[in-house]
């Protein structure tokens, strides 16, 4: 399944630039520019700015934590557990 449009609990993996191949969690959307957090290097609160066309939108969704971020508490260590599950998931 091919998703298409980003959503806020959604899981991200970048495929340009330094980070290539780091997955994100998707914090918030501008236009065509993401907000990602991965819970480590960066966090909800600094999120980074990425554009859509250098990230694949994978489909895993955390509702639980897309509540908790629109509630705006910052949730890092589940950000980064709810990362490495759906990378083991992906090996």
């Amino acid at each position: 399944m091919k998703v298409q449009n980003p959503v806020i609990g959604g899981v991200a993996q970048s495929v340009a630039g330094r980070d290539k191949g780091r997955l994100y969690l998707i914090v918030g959307a501008e236009g065509e520019k993401l907000l990602l957090a991965d819970g480590k290097y960066r966090q909800v609160s600094n999120p980074k700015v990425k554009n859509k066309k250098h990230v694949r939108l994978l489909p895993v969704f955390h509702a639980e934590i897309a509540e908790r971020i629109g509630l705006g508490k910052d949730e890092n260590s589940e950000i980064r557990a709810a990362l490495k599950a759906a990378a083991e998931e992906r090996k």
